[in-house]
């Protein structure tokens, strides 16, 4: 399992988007960033944050699961900033990089456990998340936890 490797296939499907098949799975992703609130697709700089949401609140549940801690609710919010949409644009004349600069977020739980207890499940969490450590090798990444009573 050391060495397994996951693929999806991706195809032009209409307008700005793409179809995305993973496994027996499909979905649609829409312009590769958009400032358009009606826009009936997902970015995909909008999948990427949401592909980090998920892969943090599955992963927290599964090690909170692992210490014996029952989740009562769990929510991410999470922000990422682009280092200059303008070269994204194609603005003639702008300095950086379309990339994302930084992305924060806060895990906000409610569970029958102490905060201390919480905060180790949190830092377990962000140890073995593949998406944690591909992303801190180029984006500033702010994560933290806070306790619901």
């Amino acid at each position: 399992m050391s060495d397994y490797t996951w693929t999806v296939r991706v195809q032009g499907a209409g307008d700005r988007e793409a179809k995305v098949y993973a496994r027996n799975h499909a979905f649609t992703v829409g312009q590769q960033a958009s400032f358009d609130e009606r826009d009936p697709r997902p970015s995909a700089v909008e999948y990427l944050l949401g592909a980090l949401g998920g892969d943090l609140v599955s992963g927290f549940r599964a090690q909170a699961a692992r210490q014996r801690v029952t989740v009562d609710a769990v929510e991410l919010t999470l922000s990422g900033r682009l280092n200059n949409v303008l070269t994204h644009l194609g603005v003639v004349g702008e300095a950086g990089h379309p990339g994302f600069e930084a992305i924060t977020g806060t895990l906000y739980v409610s569970a029958d456990a102490d905060e201390a207890t919480l905060e180790t499940v949190w830092r377990t969490t962000l140890e073995r998340s593949p998406l944690v450590h591909t992303l801190t090798r180029c984006v500033a990444l702010s994560l933290t936890l806070r306790v619901m009573v």
